[in-house]
């Protein structure tokens, strides 16, 4: 655990927390005598402290920025493709701790599982040193291209064609689009 904490740039004082982080449902789950919980309540407050300090950062950085501008790129910033990448840079997936079919079918690999230890990791930092270490964390790991003005495009396609056609509409006179789902295939859980 103390290269972990050498990577994270934090040495945790209750160490427990950090485990916790990054114990796997699957793994707490087939060890439930022992008392274990998963890291889901911890993924749960690292996700809301990660937009916080992003939307923060974003606020400050880019004071002519619009709003729908501003989420799109803390979407971008924060979404499971680039909490994934910042997981195998810090090696996280040495550290989970995955039940014994999660392991099998390459969990420690899977980037939904790295993204969410990466937001369980920073609500541990948060809660065992306040917000200061966590934001240091996300500034440096996550954030890192943005001090320097590097913006991220993007490419978020449906987003860009509704507000194109919702302005033509507006300058225009038109009516603007409305989608409607002509029928449903499937049950609730398997719609498409």
């Amino acid at each position: 655990m103390e290269a972990l904490e050498a990577r994270l740039g934090y040495m945790f004082r209750d160490r427990a927390l950090l485990e916790n982080a990054l114990m796997h449902s699957s793994y707490a789950n087939e060890n439930r005598a022992r008392g274990y919980t998963s890291n889901e309540r911890l993924e749960f407050l690292g996700d809301s402290v990660l937009g916080m300090v992003t939307a923060t950062r974003l606020y400050q950085l880019y004071p002519d920025m619009p709003e729908g501008k501003m989420s799109r790129l803390r979407a971008e910033l924060v979404c499971e493709q680039a909490l994934h990448g910042v997981a195998l840079t810090l090696h996280l997936g040495d550290y989970i701790r995955l039940g014994h079919g999660e392991e099998r079918s390459g969990g420690r690999e899977r980037p939904s599982i790295l993204a969410d230890a990466v937001e369980a990791v920073i609500a541990a930092m948060y809660l065992d040193g306040g917000l200061e270490p966590a934001q240091r964390f996300i500034l440096t790991h996550i954030l890192n291209g943005l001090a320097e003005g590097e913006i991220h495009h993007v490419e978020d396609y449906k987003t860009e064609l509704q507000e194109r056609v919702q302005r033509r509409a507006q300058n225009d006179r038109l009516h603007i689009p409305v989608n409607r789902v002509s029928h449903f295939i499937g049950g609730d859980c398997a719609r498409k």
